[in-house]
């Protein structure tokens, strides 16, 4: 339903990104995974991954990059080699962040950073990076964390997180953010959920769920949603964050609304006829499902398809 190019948008959207990292002077982006969309790795082309590549060499800083599961096809990490974020990884393109890869950053006396580093001379930030694995959460991985000689320990991790928790889609774990209480981070950075639900102080942790940085699609995701970078600035009284929102174009420039409808419509029509095809099945069931594909009046493409999906089912 989208109007832009893809590609396109994505790319200008990290082209933001990096000139909010020039602008304060970052020395270090974090990315909380999903950074491709398609799993298979021959749906990705040299040529997108070498996009990637060359606009994240004009950085100004590495950039730190946790997995997600749409990072590795079935979600899972031990197929990275095989994937185009193992490409950037071996590139030097981006770091590694996810269990024993991780990033520390300490101030020189004279220098000054602002994101994911300190803003203080002396000052040791230590980022750790957990990766999707699975939809039954592992929590020994955020409580086996351990805070070391750092001033401040930050956790990336792509896992769906809520104030609330419970679970989500099929059966899929949801942290709550009290139960991040007795753990040594004192930021938490989670990817995974596209939703914006802003950052938040619970007890002395600072948590950060801010969302995916691009809209998806009509039916699952919230259109007015700002995508946005978050500038972290460490300090001896503690973190603060401040969320960049990135420039779009209006909603009704980037979907096609009109096209949203006619398939919301087609799609209703489709449930309607193989509804009444069931019942009819069921009642006539002296009938081939020839013969009762027959019987409904609708256009001979519709009825084609719905044969083969019944063969299909059937066999």
């Amino acid at each position: 339903m989208r109007t832009d190019d893809w590609t396109t948008t994505l790319l200008g959207k990290l082209d933001q990104v990096r000139r909010v990292a020039e602008a304060v002077g970052a020395v270090g982006v974090l990315d909380g995974g999903d950074f491709f969309h398609i799993k298979s790795p021959s749906r990705n082309s040299h040529r997108l991954v070498q996009q990637a590549a060359e606009l994240h060499a004009s950085y100004p800083c590495p950039v730190y990059a946790d997995i997600g599961n749409h990072d590795c096809v079935y979600g899972n990490i031990d197929y990275l080699d095989q994937q185009p974020l193992g490409v950037l990884y071996a590139s030097g393109v981006f770091q590694r962040l996810y269990d024993e890869h991780e990033a520390v950053f300490e101030d020189e006396p004279d220098v000054h950073g602002h994101m994911g580093v300190p803003s203080e001379p002396g000052i040791k930030v230590r980022v750790v990076g957990v990766p999707y694995h699975g939809t039954s959460y592992d929590m020994e991985r955020l409580s086996s964390i351990k805070k070391g000689d750092e001033d401040f320990l930050v956790c990336v991790a792509h896992l769906l997180a809520s104030p609330r928790g419970g679970t989500m889609f099929e059966g899929e774990d949801i942290v709550k953010y009290s139960d991040l209480m007795g753990m040594a981070p004192d930021v938490f950075c989670f990817g995974h959920w596209h939703k914006d639900q802003g950052v938040v102080q619970v007890g002395e942790k600072t948590i950060i769920n801010i969302g995916s940085l691009s809209r998806g699609t009509l039916s699952q995701d919230d259109l007015e949603r700002k995508p946005a970078c978050a500038v972290l600035t460490f300090a001896r009284d503690g973190v603060k964050v401040n969320v960049v929102r990135l420039k779009v174009r209006p909603t009704d420039e980037v979907f096609d609304f009109d096209a949203k409808f006619r398939t919301e419509a087609r799609d209703s029509t489709m449930d309607h006829f193989i509804t009444a095809m069931r019942e009819s099945l069921v009642l006539d069931s002296g009938k081939t499902v020839e013969e009762a594909v027959e019987g409904f009046d609708v256009p001979d493409k519709v009825r084609e398809r719905a044969l083969l999906y019944l063969e299909q089912a059937d066999g």
